[in-house]
C-alpha cells in the first residue's frame, strides 16, 4: 500500500455556527449540515479528497466534532436483543492486541458500540484513503471513498474516514436497530469489495460518553452565546450550559439511519439522565439528540449555584449507566 498519506489540506468553507434558543436547545441557522469544500484526491494510490475545516473564534461545533472524531489519538428490530449496560467499575480503555481492528465509543474511546450513537473504528490497512475524507452532506452516505461498514449486515452511515496518527480511522453512526448484548454484533469494514476487518463487538443499550478536548475538558458551550467552555472562558455557578455526548440510548422518536435529528419535535432520551458537577446533582432541561446532527446527543443543564470553583468533575448518569468523568472549568 502507498505511504504518501497526510498531504497538506487546503482551506475549505467555514462552517455555520450553531445558534442557541432562549431555552438552550441548539438550533441551526442554515440547513442541517455544513458543506465542506473537497480538494483533489481520494485514494492512497492516487490524489485523494481531503478537507480542511477552518477554525473560528466562537465554537464551531461541526469543526470541533469532526476534529475529535478524526484526529484524536487512540487511548434489526426483528433480531432479539439483550439489554446490556457497561460495568463502569471495569470500563478502562483497553488497548487492542497487535494491529487488530477495534470499534469504540467515539467519545469515550471504550470498546463497544451503542445503537444510534457514534462509533469509531481504528485499525491498520482498513482503507485506501489518504488524509481525511468527510461526508459532504446529509443524509450520511453508507459508501464513502469506496469504503463501507456493515453492522450485523446493515450498512452504517459514515461521517468520515481518515489516516491519522499512523492508522486508519472510520467514524460511523451505529444503525438504530442494532441488537444489543455482550459480543452481539459483527462489524465488517470493506475497501471496495475487499473485507479488511471483521470485529465482534459488545453492543450497549446505553453507553454514555462525553466528548472532550485537550486535557479532558468537556465539549460544552455557554447557552448564552455558544462560546466554548474552557480554561480561558470557564463556566459560572448557576449558568446554563450545553454539552455534547453520544450513546444515550433509546429515544422518544423512531428515526432513520443517517438523517439529521429533528428540532420539531425534539428526540428526547427515554432514560432520564442526571448531570453531576463535583458530585452534586444539576438541574437538567433537555436530554436528547442534538437537532440537525447525526449521532451526537446534547444535554442542557444548569451548573449548581453552590459548587466550588476550579476544574470540577463532570459525569452523567441514568438509572442504568454512567459516563467516564471529564473536566468542567468553573470560576
Amino acid at each position: 500500500m502507498a505511504t504518501d498519506r497526510g498531504r497538506p489540506r487546503n482551506p475549505g468553507r467555514q462552517i455555520q455556527l450553531p445558534i442557541l434558543s432562549a431555552a438552550g436547545v441548539i438550533r441551526i441557522r442554515r440547513g442541517p449540515f455544513a458543506s465542506a469544500t473537497l480538494t483533489s484526491g481520494v485514494r492512497k494510490s492516487a490524489r485523494g479528497n481531503h478537507v480542511h475545516l477552518q477554525s473560528c473564534p466562537r465554537l464551531n461545533f461541526r469543526t470541533l466534532i469532526w476534529s475529535i472524531l478524526l484526529l484524536i489519538p487512540v487511548a434489526t428490530s426483528a433480531t432479539l436483543s439483550t439489554p446490556h449496560y457497561r460495568d463502569r467499575a471495569s470500563a478502562a480503555v483497553r488497548p487492542r492486541a497487535g494491529n487488530s481492528a477495534v470499534a469504540v465509543n467515539a467519545a469515550s474511546f471504550e470498546n463497544g458500540i451503542s445503537p444510534g450513537g457514534l462509533a469509531t473504528i481504528f485499525g491498520s490497512d482498513l482503507t485506501s484513503v489518504s488524509g481525511v475524507v468527510v461526508a459532504p452532506r446529509l443524509p450520511l452516505p453508507t459508501i464513502l471513498a469506496d469504503v463501507s461498514v456493515l453492522v450485523d449486515g446493515v450498512p452504517a452511515p459514515i461521517y468520515s474516514i481518515a489516516f491519522a496518527n499512523g492508522e486508519d480511522q472510520i467514524s460511523i453512526q451505529v444503525p438504530y436497530d442494532t441488537r444489543t448484548g455482550p459480543g452481539a454484533v459483527l462489524v465488517e469494514v470493506f475497501d471496495g469489495r475487499d473485507r479488511t476487518a471483521s470485529i465482534v463487538a459488545d453492543s450497549f443499550t446505553e453507553d454514555p460518553g462525553i466528548f472532550a478536548y485537550q486535557d479532558n475538558y468537556a465539549l460544552a458551550v455557554h447557552a448564552s452565546d455558544g462560546a466554548l467552555v474552557g480554561p480561558g472562558d470557564p463556566a459560572s455557578p448557576g449558568e446554563v450550559l450545553v454539552f455534547y455526548v453520544t450513546g444515550l440510548g433509546p429515544l422518544s422518536l423512531q428515526l432513520q439511519d443517517g438523517y439529521a435529528a429533528p428540532s420539531d419535535p425534539l428526540a428526547y432520551t427515554v432514560s432520564p439522565f442526571q448531570v453531576l458537577v463535583d458530585g452534586e446533582n444539576s438541574e437538567v432541561f433537555f436530554s436528547g439528540l442534538a437537532p440537525g446532527f447525526v449521532g451526537p446527543y446534547q444535554i442542557n443543564f444548569r451548573v449548581p449555584r453552590d459548587v466550588d470553583l476550579g476544574n470540577l468533575n463532570l459525569q452523567i448518569r441514568s438509572p442504568y449507566a454512567s459516563s467516564r468523568i471529564v473536566i468542567l472549568p468553573v470560576h
